[in-house]
């Protein structure tokens, strides 16, 4: 297979940044009719006359759990549910951001910060820059924003639970699975683990090899290493490990202070940053407030159109329209400076463990594509080379100063375009860190891998879509009792089970178990329960007050 990007944020919608899709693996295949790439290049597809189309990106494996999706609604419902392909992500993200697609579509979420709120805000808040669904409930909104202004963590918690039981009754997504992160390791190293994020915790890695150095898969960087215009996989973890940012997340999720000293607010809303006194980046000049805010505003500005931008949104002075500087960034000496939001976001200080929100050194302004290159960190590790569609070499930075161990020298990024390639080295051990599994080995890694398999849970949620403007599919009775019909009427225990091999655990909620405050026993969560009667029985309400 051909690896498409792999985005670092989201795999079902565009929002502010122009993101790209996470593949997700599936093997296996059902019978279906499928609607031909034409059609779906053209734009059309179905939602009414006995006739609803899923569409999907086939550029990524996705054709298989589409297919089965189709078959358990269509046997349940009596009506024809179909795939509907589109030849590559960029022309599904066109029509669903144009919203020209009629029917389903698939979407679905990667975290990138471990919140509620990045799983719930960012797709379903009204006017979010991912909502494709068109989704907008004052009371959801609400729930959000008191959760927000919360100082209590519990509160907050038990108000983003309120919201998912108000989304469970709307479900402008239908929630499929909760995806794992899988993959294994070599014979050569040890210590082996996967983060909440499932990614390799690379930095803690032990090898018996001479050098030190463990060889690890990636894929060829989107753009170059600028943390505010990095938001896929293969660029994303070289940032993550070349920068350390104010907070970072434990390999479990939970924050703890890195750059910064503290980080202080009684409102959520007005924020004071100490940074810790000592750290440099690898060129030898100091880590100051100013590589905060000078970094953060190159990041906003409009005309740099860097991908993850809208992480920006929140400080006072962002704006989508024009160039503007972030007012509410305000130095107080070199190591103080404080931030200002528009209003209250309780997760805040989670958010600055995102890559975004790295610090950059003096030259990175000097020429920041050649920057990009070549980058300057403040990480764990440094660059050594980037031998482009080949290799990334990383060695470890001698004059880190952070919190994390580092067990070995370096790691070796060898650039692969397929999984059954990296599989195969990872087999005769020329390969240490595999992160992800090709659909070909799904069902025999865990014997092939034995205790060198990795498989645990992700912060990733498959979900499906249909906008909430459509006929049929409204923010009234027919289109809640149809979208309830076909949650009902999806068997997501069975398609894992056939399917992914354990990879996969079916949704009951919106987020992911390993979020603090994940609940599967949320108010109205039954209905991601398949139950042929009751599936039919929605139908045949919806068909009682207009015919589909």
């Amino acid at each position: 297979m051909t690896t498409t990007k792999i985005t670092r944020r989201m795999f079902g919608g565009l929002g502010a940044a122009g993101v790209t899709v996470l593949l997700l693996a599936a093997c296996g295949s059902n019978d279906s009719t499928s609607s031909s790439s034409a059609d779906a290049a053209s734009g059309q597809g179905s939602a009414s006359g006995g006739k609803l189309t899923l569409a999907y990106n086939s550029d990524g494996p996705h054709k298989a759990w589409v297919e089965a999706v189709c078959n358990s609604v269509s046997n349940t419902l009596g009506i024809k549910m179909e795939p509907l392909p589109f030849a590559q992500f960029s022309e599904l993200r066109s029509q669903i951001t144009d919203r020209t697609l009629v029917g389903a579509f698939r979407t679905g979420w990667q975290a990138d910060y471990p919140s509620m709120a990045n799983f719930l805000g960012a797709v379903y808040q009204t006017g979010a820059g991912s909502n494709d669904a068109d989704y907008s409930n004052a009371d959801f909104d609400r729930l959000l924003a008191d959760a927000a202004a919360s100082t209590d963590e519990a509160a907050a918690a038990d108000l983003y639970l309120q919201a998912q039981a108000q989304l469970l009754k709307d479900l402008p997504a239908v929630p499929l699975w909760y995806q794992n992160g899988f993959g294994g390791h070599s014979n050569n190293v040890a210590n082996v683990a996967f983060n909440w994020k499932s990614v390799p915790v690379y930095n803690e890695i032990t090898t018996n090899a001479a050098d030190g150095i463990v060889i690890a898969n990636d894929t060829e960087p989107q753009n170059a290493l600028v943390p505010s215009n990095t938001n896929e996989v293969g660029g994303g973890r070289i940032i993550d490990l070349i920068f350390s940012n104010l907070v970072r997340f434990e390999t479990d999720g939970s924050v703890v202070n890195e750059v910064a000293e503290s980080i202080e607010t009684d409102d959520n809303q007005n924020y004071t940053v100490k940074i810790k006194d000592g750290w440099t980046f690898t060129d030898g000049s100091p880590v100051t407030a100013d590589s905060f805010i000078k970094a953060w505003n190159y990041g906003a500005l409009l005309s740099n159109a860097h991908l993850s931008s809208y992480f920006y949104e929140v400080i006072e002075g962002f704006s989508y329209d024009e160039d503007s500087e972030l007012t509410g960034l305000t130095k107080i000496d070199d190591l103080t400076f404080t931030i200002k939001l528009t209003a209250p976001a309780s997760d805040f200080k989670l958010r600055l463990g995102y890559s975004a929100f790295a610090p950059l050194p003096e030259v990175a302004f000097e020429d920041m594509d050649a920057f990009g290159q070549a980058p300057i960190g403040n990480g764990p590790y440094k660059v050594d080379s980037w031998t482009h569609d080949a290799e990334i070499v990383l060695s470890k930075n001698a004059d880190y100063r952070g919190g994390q161990t580092v067990a070995n020298e370096g790691v070796t990024f060898t650039i692969y375009t397929d999984y059954d390639s990296a599989y195969n080295d990872l087999l005769a051990d020329s390969l240490d860190v595999l992160d992800a599994i090709p659909d070909s080995a799904l069902s025999s890694f865990t014997s092939e891998l034995g205790e060198r398999a990795i498989n645990q849970p992700g912060a990733v949620i498959q979900t499906l879509s249909i906008n909430v403007n459509a006929d049929h599919f409204k923010m009234d009775d027919e289109g809640r009792l149809r979208r309830a019909a076909i949650s009902r009427a999806i068997n997501r225990k069975e398609i894992c089970d056939t399917l992914y091999y354990d990879t996969r655990t079916p949704a009951s909620d919106f987020t992911s178990p390993v979020i603090a405050g994940w609940s599967d026993t949320i108010e109205g969560s039954d209905v991601l329960t398949y139950d042929e009667t009751d599936a039919k029985a929605l139908w045949d309400q919806a068909n009682a007050i207009a015919e589909f």
